[in-house]
């Protein structure tokens, strides 16, 4: 069984007009050093304590390309949900296809690079695809493997890259928010230098990490101390 720590972060979106962009705001975090299946009960446990019947209204998943992420966003979606694909994790992937196909920062690395992720922001996946399974054709060896590669990676996830369909929606196309988490929430308190811990002192540092930055610690340590009793 494999583990490993997993932070999730359950926000409200909001629309910067000056900016036209979305972004994410009062943020909560929870988190575990678990499997996939112990780790989702989490998540939707914080969604209902965030919202009373997360049914009625319209949830967004958004992450990266992890099949064990959207494995199981079904068990937490409801028919209105809204599923998106970070549209920088994609553009990392069109990133490291264009360096292995043009040479890295070469001119026809920007000029394919810059076009493609374009044409995604436009809804024009399938168009990309096409374009790439023209050049699969054309490619032996190591290039078509990694071709084949991406062009299953962007198939797979086409209806969790509607980006012109998520901005006239006024949501949020990028997970920095949980990149950010990661660092600031995590690493930044349990990758010191020198630091060393067990399991379950990482579990519980993480615990009161995710409790101190959702600003629920008084609260989750009043409940501890009563489940204790």
């Amino acid at each position: 069984m494999f583990r490993d720590a997993k932070v999730g972060v359950i926000s409200q979106a909001r629309w910067d007009s000056a900016r036209s962009e979305a972004y994410c705001t009062d943020s909560s975090y929870v988190g575990g050093i678990e499997h996939a299946d112990e780790f989702f009960p989490r998540v939707w446990v914080e969604m209902n304590r965030r919202v009373r019947d997360p049914q009625k209204i319209r949830i967004v998943f958004l992450a990266d390309g992890a099949n064990w992420i959207w494995d199981r966003v079904p068990e937490l979606a409801g028919d209105g949900s809204v599923l998106i694909l970070d549209f920088y994790h994609a553009s990392e992937h069109l990133s490291a296809l264009c360096k292995e196909l043009y040479g890295e920062q070469s001119e026809e690395y920007w000029r394919h690079f810059r076009r493609w992720r374009e044409s995604f922001l436009e809804g024009k996946v399938q168009e990309v695809v096409a374009e790439l399974k023209q050049l699969r054709a054309e490619c032996k060896g190591k290039k078509r493997d990694l071709l084949q590669a991406q062009i299953k990676y962007f198939q797979d996830n086409k209806d969790r890259m509607r980006y012109e369909r998520y901005r006239a929606m006024q949501l949020p196309i990028g997970s920095g928010t949980v990149e950010s988490s990661c660092k600031n929430v995590i690493a930044g308190r349990m990758k010191q230098g020198g630091m060393t811990w067990s399991e379950s002192g990482a579990e519980g540092m993480l615990q009161i990490r995710t409790s101190l930055a959702s600003h629920r610690f008084l609260q989750d340590f009043r409940d501890t101390l009563r489940r204790a009793a």
